[in-house]
């Protein structure tokens, strides 16, 4: 309505009344890559690389995902993931919904999403598992995801994403298990050996654990990647408490767990955190007191 009233108003007056006619603004210039804040409709892409264990032996495995973003104002088509696992790993699992179409060509799996990437959605991640055999110690490696779309972008510096891995060598984590009879917390000639105790040691640095459920003879040992670790025990109540910790100045005979927590029916203890050295053995020794009938 309001075209056809400047229409013919011009044809009325002539030249005169153009100006009354509000101009269209040019589309503004282009912002430079990088910039922090696109402008309105306008799709963004971007991808996150992620893993909860980065800190492997060279004979270690993990699990890997990429998941792309659209943190713009605009849906995006087109949007393609290219992932890649590189050697030394060897990619044993390529896991995703069917959201994607996907192609796999050693050491890169090529997606396609099926449908448009809406403005502040997530796409579901594509996740890769791989093993390594062999690797290099203290060679980083890099797992890249870069991400793009058919749709124009203003700036594509935040296209690409990476998730770094550690490769170590190995220490080992051993200890016994003990029944201090005389709960004295010292280790003496003659107190048995615990079976049925179980424990875990927990990775500080990443998400990682080493150990077992219940005990076979009393000792255990682990040979494993050197980083930090925090070992957790959890004892029934109605037939073991912690005995006390830390007793002496001989180490090889004291207990190494503190009570840190308990439930109703359990008791939850925790050693304080080890820093495992490659070629180096830490000592974790459990001393524990009967409170019931015990197996």
């Amino acid at each position: 309505m309001y075209v056809r009233r400047a229409i013919a108003a011009v044809a009325g007056l002539g030249a005169v009344l153009l100006s009354a006619v509000p101009a269209i603004a040019a589309p503004p210039a282009p912002s430079s890559v990088g910039s922090e804040l696109p402008p309105p409709w306008i799709a963004d892409v971007t991808v996150d690389v992620s893993s909860e264990r980065f800190i492997l032996p060279s004979d270690g495995w993990t699990s890997v995902d990429a998941v792309a973003r659209n943190v713009g104002t605009r849906a995006a088509a087109g949007v393609r993931l290219v992932f890649t696992l590189p050697a030394p790993f060897q990619i044993s699992q390529i896991a995703t919904t069917n959201a994607w179409d996907c192609d796999f060509a050693t050491p890169t799996v090529t997606c396609d999403l099926v449908e448009d990437l809406a403005p502040g959605a997530s796409a579901p991640a594509v996740n890769l598992t791989g093993s390594l055999y062999g690797a290099p110690v203290g060679t980083p490696v890099d797992a890249v995801a870069a991400v793009s779309t058919t749709t124009f972008e203003r700036r594509v510096g935040n296209n690409t994403g990476r998730k770094q891995f550690q490769i170590v060598g190995k220490g080992t984590l051993r200890g016994v298990i003990w029944n201090d009879l005389d709960a004295d917390g010292i280790r003496e000639s003659g107190e048995p050996l615990v079976t049925g105790v179980g424990l875990g040691f927990w990775s500080v640095d990443d998400d990682d654990q080493y150990g077992f459920s219940n005990s076979h003879d009393g000792t255990y040992r682990f040979d494993v990647p050197a980083k930090a670790y925090v070992g957790r025990v959890q004892l029934s109540k109605s037939n073991w408490r912690f005995t006390t910790p830390n007793v002496g100045t001989n180490d090889a005979v004291d207990s190494d767990v503190t009570q840190v927590s308990e439930t109703t029916y359990t008791s939850n203890g925790e050693t304080p955190v080890l820093s495992v050295v490659v070629g180096q053995t830490a000592t974790v020794d459990i001393g524990v007191v009967a409170t019931g009938t015990t197996s």
